[in-house]
């Protein structure tokens, strides 16, 4: 497997710095940067203006309900206790939405919304219209669990993020994950 947009495998060194160019762009822990292979045709955006892409990872294996927010390996429709801060003033470029097993019907949508606070969790959170929809089915005969969107959403230092999960109704019994990628310009 090698980097996106270099051709080098995965050979990391960081104490000499000894990195392929799309190591030295992200900041997963900032000391250990993987390279992304790419993801079944989905490709997070480059980089703004040689920008640090990063990826913020949402996941639980409870099972979340219609309208409840997922966090890191938790969910509930307790917003301020399923973020994450923002590090630094940065732009959205995209969202990733995986229902893994759960099955959908033809008929089931379940969508995925970055969702946002500015007054520290406080007041009900920002809708920012980034949004990544799977639409049934969903079935070992007809695997269909993965969504995606691109976006250009400005987040401030500071901001919490959530991901708020609409069913429609019912719940996603195992669970879902979602990454949100954003770049530090």
């Amino acid at each position: 497997m090698g980097c996106r947009g270099c051709n080098q495998g995965m050979t990391h060194h960081h104490a000499n710095n000894n990195m392929c160019g799309c190591e030295k762009n992200q900041c997963f822990f900032r000391f250990k940067a993987p390279c992304i292979p790419e993801m079944n045709g989905v490709i997070p955006p480059p980089p703004v203006n040689n920008g640090r892409v990063c990826e913020i990872y949402l996941a639980t294996d409870e099972a979340i309900a219609n309208g409840q927010y997922l966090g890191l390996g938790t969910a509930s429709a307790l917003f301020p206790r399923n973020t994450v801060v923002i590090p630094e003033n940065a732009i959205i470029t995209g969202i990733v939405l995986n229902v893994r097993d759960n099955t959908l019907t033809a008929e089931d949508t379940v969508t995925a919304e970055v969702v946002i606070s500015r007054s520290c969790g406080f007041t009900d959170p920002i809708s920012t219209g980034v949004i990544a929809t799977v639409t049934g089915p969903n079935t070992e005969e007809t695997p269909n669990c993965c969504g995606s969107a691109t976006a250009s959403y400005p987040v401030n230092k500071c901001d919490l993020l959530s991901v708020r999960i609409v069913t429609g109704d019912g719940a996603l019994p195992f669970g879902a994950a979602v990454t949100v990628m954003y770049v530090l310009p």
